[in-house]
């Protein structure tokens, strides 16, 4: 059933972007994702998610828990109200497709081309569904981060609030402070925001090398790290060669990938095979959010759908492919 679900989700959003119609988006892409997320929740939950059952009847105050404590209280409060594990997942499900959403609409003040649209390739794209499936407090506080990242530049008071909720749901979020950094930090020039970037992502690498303690959880299957770093350098090299060697112009069009791969990059270097893995996941779903940006501005409608379309493909067609993820689909 999850499976079938899973399909049909992907068919509605090529539907959904073919036609770039809002209605479509709203009434028939959006309730077949609450649907599938049904599915998903009333299913036997695999060991990641039952941990969170757990969590959610316990009392426990300890650092664990405050350092995170948005979570770890939000999925409390709502199970001592509702005293149901599916309906709190259906719950926060609901919150974090919302959220998404927003994200989607801030994305860009283009009301034409579904700007709106970067649901569709998220929703199904394998970072958020391992979120979903598996490790569930780095999806919520990856939406979040998200939607402070759609604000930064219109909003940047309330994207800085946002943002420190998205830290108190997974600490892991604070590694995305350069990402925001080289999109602006205060009214600095492209050329110093990316020195400071790169500078504060140095500094993160080797703030990893003795923070042994951001590791969580397990591994989700395969070690996908190096498959991260390449694609990113691959995307890199496509652009950096389509937008004529310019790397300024690169980096005011994708502002995420540089720094992504130097991070990327020097966790690969240190073998830090599980945090790579989780931030990469985590990269991919801002790198996605740049490179549907940068489709908004393409004005031929055959070129924007082929770019939307192979977006949604290339990130969620491996959810299909690898063992790791296509268990929580055949279960």
């Amino acid at each position: 059933m999850e499976l079938f679900g899973f399909l049909f989700l992907i068919l509605i959003s090529a539907i959904t972007i073919v036609t770039e119609n809002k209605s479509v988006l709203k009434y028939l892409y959006l309730p077949s994702l609450f649907a599938f997320i049904f599915i998903v929740r009333n299913v036997t939950f695999d060991s990641d998610i039952e941990t969170y059952v757990n969590e959610m009847q316990t009392n426990s105050n300890g650092i664990y828990y405050l350092r995170e404590f948005v979570f770890w209280y939000l999925l409390r409060g709502l199970y001592s109200v509702f005293q149901n594990p599916i309906i709190v997942f259906l719950i926060m499900d609901s919150i974090w497709i919302f959220v998404l959403y927003k994200t989607s609409v801030k994305l860009s003040d283009n009301k034409e081309n579904l700007s709106t649209g970067l649901i569709l390739i998220l929703s199904t794209s394998f970072p958020l569904f391992f979120g979903y499936e598996n490790i569930y407090r780095q999806l919520f506080a990856t939406v979040f981060a998200l939607y402070s990242y759609s604000l930064l530049q219109k909003q940047p008071k309330q994207s800085l609030l946002i943002f420190g909720f998205s830290i108190f749901m997974h600490n892991t979020v604070l590694v995305l402070l350069p990402v925001f950094y080289i999109n602006k930090i205060f009214n600095f020039k492209l050329s110093v925001r990316a020195l400071l970037s790169i500078s504060l992502s140095i500094f993160f690498i080797f703030l990893f090398s003795y923070a042994s303690q951001f590791k969580s959880g397990i591994a989700t299957g395969e070690d996908l790290s190096l498959m991260y770093l390449i694609m990113f350098i691959l995307v890199f090299l496509i652009y950096l060669i389509k937008f004529k060697f310019s790397i300024f112009y690169l980096l005011r069009k994708m502002p995420s990938l540089v720094i992504i791969i130097i991070l990327m990059f020097g966790l690969s270097i240190l073998k830090f095979d599980m945090i790579s893995e989780r931030l990469g996941m985590m990269f991919l779903v801002f790198l996605l959010f740049d490179l549907y940006r940068y489709s908004i501005s393409i004005k031929h409608y055959g070129s924007r759908v082929a770019f939307r379309l192979s977006l949604l493909l290339i990130f969620s067609l491996p959810v299909l492919l690898f063992d790791s993820s296509r268990m929580f689909l055949i279960e």
